[in-house]
């Protein structure tokens, strides 16, 4: 049974007796829970913490790839690569030509070890249903992604499999969609074209692939206005402080990307370059994802009685959980030797905000922030993880006892924002076996030690300010009082030029964690007084805007024009609208968004060398436009905070959306939830 994403969102029980009956089970109880269920309102599963060890996700194995990334057969519209592959991945595409117009060295392609048609590293990734124990002894239907580069019959899991890159080196990876959702798989924290970067309605249509190109590069040196508008701007080295080492990857399809991360949509990306290499040669760091280098996804669950995951689609604050989970499991135990690990933290929950401590009391070693490492390490006793951000830091256990926890001091009872720091009432949330004697683990980083030179951008480049005003309105989310659409440009940069940018929240008591894509940005001001240690002198992808915060920074957008996105990382937030577009754009050019022409149009040959269809890999057959907005904003519903959402009863997880207008819910609780309000 295939759904288009509104029936998806609209359930099972308005699609009719015959199309539920014809719903997978998992779909059926994924879709549909009943009322009568309690877990809303709190139910927690008992289990024994500490009882089941931290996994380590497996690692996305290279295949072969048929047919050929970029072929006829692989191209938009073809049956077996419906969403074809970027523009730039092509060798004449005039971005990559200027590219590889260099000494290796400076190519985007400049390793070519791979099985892909010029060197590029080859994966093959599935989202599909699954089952996962996030407690011990209880099967939870899951979305997930599974490796099938070697067995397309390969489990879903969570987190899914890590990706290993190396900059230099392009890698495609076959996006297959088996879920009843459209899909669209973001890099977070990537600079990446916009075909591969996860643009909310860029889409993996259920049962259709996408060949996502990712170069692994990072901006030129040279891409900056202060060079003359007629140079490639691709012949510079690649910004060795832009280069990334940590990101992680989950679903952006619109409206819905609340839902498919929290039901087992992430994973991580991590990527190792000539300066890592030498840091771990030196002893510095460890290798990439050896047994010291170890990352730790975050997420915070809620659920039913039954096991099943509890997911509402009303609730607009944000979802919280009440069960812990790391790496996927409830308050695993993990196993170290007495020496330094290197640990990769990843906020992965919807809305939840951490603050993090070890029950020792002994500091954190912090070496980067998100995407970016720092120039030089710092100490920090404890730090806070606002959602989607990375910490990437060092803990020595070499003094250790031999039991130590990592703790999340902060309260949170909603989605809305933080609450109080409660030291004396930790959570824990990994137990650390520390065993053995001292040992060397090759990693000598420790505060001041340099880690990767950073290259700011200066006053004198900015060629222009813009503010962002983040508010709530009508029971949704806006910036600058507007919807998020598609189809409508919001900000349209000169491409290789800077810009100061300033965020503010208007919107009263709710926190807002504003991630960027395409590139960094380096935080000049926040909350009008210089940054802290974590956001100050390099780059980071999340700006945490607090209740009437502000952040004030420079950005630059470099080398791929759009469309892009930025938007607020609470989940529900970015579904119920808080996101705008940019687009940037070369002199003269016009933005691809026109607030009414769908993606998939045709009109762009002339000014860019090729079609929008080819940039959004939406092609044009007479379903497209179903799944596209056709007009701008098209929210037309507001009452009751049914922003984006269909006007129909809907049940998941004991809820039902806002009636039609001038019709009762059926559904006393939230007849009285709204009366209340």
């Amino acid at each position: 049974m295939k759904f288009d994403r509104r029936s998806f969102l609209k359930g099972g029980v308005v699609i009719g007796a015959s199309g539920a009956a014809s719903m997978t089970p998992l779909t059926r109880v994924l879709l549909a829970r009943s009322k009568e269920s309690t877990s809303v309102d709190g139910f927690k599963p008992k289990f024994t913490p500490f009882k089941v060890p931290m996994p380590k996700p497996q690692v996305l194995q290279q295949t072969t790839l048929a047919p050929i990334p970029g072929s006829m057969d692989a191209r938009v519209g073809s049956n077996a690569v419906f969403h074809g592959i970027a523009p730039e991945f092509f060798q004449n595409h005039p971005i990559h030509k200027a590219a590889n117009n260099n000494p290796r060295e400076n190519r985007w392609d400049r390793f070519t070890n791979g099985n892909g048609p010029n060197g590029e590293e080859l994966y093959s990734l599935t989202m599909k249903e699954g089952t996962h124990q996030f407690v011990p002894n209880i099967d939870t239907p899951i979305f997930g992604y599974a490796d099938t580069g070697a067995n397309v019959n390969a489990k879903a899991t969570f987190p899914g499999p890590t990706i290993l890159a190396r900059n230099g080196q392009p890698a495609v990876v076959r996006v297959h969609n088996q879920l009843p959702a459209e899909t669209s798989v973001h890099l977070h924290g990537d600079h990446t074209p916009a075909h591969s970067d996860g643009y909310p309605d860029f889409y993996v249509l259920q049962d259709k692939t996408r060949d996502y190109y990712y170069p692994n590069i990072a901006p030129r040196t040279n891409q900056s206005p202060k060079y003359p508008q007629t140079d490639p701007r691709n012949n510079g080295e690649f910004e060795v402080s832009s280069i990334p080492t940590t990101m992680w990857y989950h679903d952006h399809g619109m409206d819905i990307t609340g839902f498919t991360v929290s039901s087992g949509l992430a994973a991580f990306y991590l990527v190792k370059d000539d300066l890592e290499e030498k840091l771990i040669s030196d002893g510095v760091l460890p290798e990439v994802y050896g047994e010291f280098d170890v990352p730790v996804a975050l997420q915070d669950q809620l659920f039913h009685p039954d096991g099943t995951l509890v997911y509402d689609f009303l609730d607009h604050n944000g979802r919280v959980g009440n069960v812990f989970t790391v790496n996927g499991v409830a308050q695993p135990f993990f196993k170290v030797k007495r020496g330094k690990y290197r640990f990769r933290f990843l906020n992965a929950s919807n809305a939840r905000i951490y603050t993090l401590r070890l029950s020792t009391g002994q500091p954190f070693i912090q070496i980067g922030q998100d995407t970016w490492e720092f120039p030089k390490a710092i100490s920090l006793q404890q730090f806070d993880l606002w959602t989607a951000q990375r910490f990437d830091c060092i803990i020595d256990f070499s003094d250790a006892p031999d039991i130590c926890y990592l703790e999340n001091v902060r309260q949170q009872d909603d989605g809305r924002c933080f609450d109080k720091l409660d030291p004396d009432n930790p959570t824990p949330l990994i137990k650390f076996i520390v065993e053995g004697n001292k040992t060397d683990t090759g990693i000598s980083a420790d505060v001041g030690t340099k880690i990767r030179p950073v290259n700011a951008i200066t006053e004198d480049e900015i060629c222009a300010t813009r503010e962002f005003e983040f508010v709530r309105r009508n029971g949704a989310w806006q910036i600058n009082n507007t919807f998020f659409s598609p189809r409508r440009s919001d900000a349209v940069p000169l491409l290789n030029s800077a810009e100061r940018w300033i965020f503010k929240n208007s919107s009263g008591g709710w926190c807002h964690p504003i991630h960027i894509h395409l590139e960094g940005h380096e935080i000049q001001k926040f909350n009008g007084k210089t940054p802290p240690q974590s956001f100050k002198g390099h780059q980071v992808d999340v700006s945490p805007l607090f209740p009437g915060g502000e952040s004030e920074f420079f950005i630059k957008f470099r080398t791929f024009q759009g469309p892009f996105v930025f938007h607020c990382h609470n989940l529900e937030h970015e579904d119920i609208r808080m996101m705008h577009v940019f687009d940037p754009r070369e002199k003269g050019q016009k933005s691809m968004n026109n607030g009414i022409r769908p993606h998939s149009s045709t009109d762009f040959e002339d000014q860019y060398g090729f079609t929008a269809e080819q940039n959004s890999g939406m092609p044009e057959e007479p379903n497209a436009n179903d799944l596209l907005f056709n007009q701008e904003g098209d929210v037309d519903r507001l009452e009751d905070r049914g922003v984006g959402i269909p006007n129909t009863d809907f049940e998941r997880g004991g809820q039902t959306m806002p009636p039609v207008k001038g019709k009762k819910s059926t559904n006393k609780k939230m007849r009285r939830r709204r009366k209340k309000k």
